[in-house]
């Protein structure tokens, strides 16, 4: 590992700069399709959701995305047992 602060020819290369023309290109596109979703809230608890559950499968914590989006759904959290209630209260 390098001492820090990190040298900016480290950093600041060519492929670097290609991929950062990427990342935001990406996100333009991303920007301009969130208009289309009604509900973008979705695509956010989604991806929430999603982490949780791999950051809980380290733990031996397993479910599918049917019964974690199942969970979600419900009103009252109370009433989720098992795994899903587990990776609900880690999200």
């Amino acid at each position: 590992m390098p001492e820090l602060p990190v040298e900016d020819s480290l950093y600041k290369t060519v492929e670097v700069y290609e991929q950062l023309a990427n990342a935001k290109a990406a996100l333009g596109r991303l920007q301009g399709r969130s208009i289309a979703i009604p509900n973008q809230g979705l695509l956010i608890n989604s991806i929430s959701l999603q982490e949780a559950k791999a950051s809980s499968a380290i733990e031996n914590i397993f479910t599918t995305d049917d019964e974690l989006y199942k969970a979600f759904s419900e009103q009252k959290v109370e009433q989720v047992q098992g795994a899903p209630k587990e990776i609900l209260r880690y999200r």
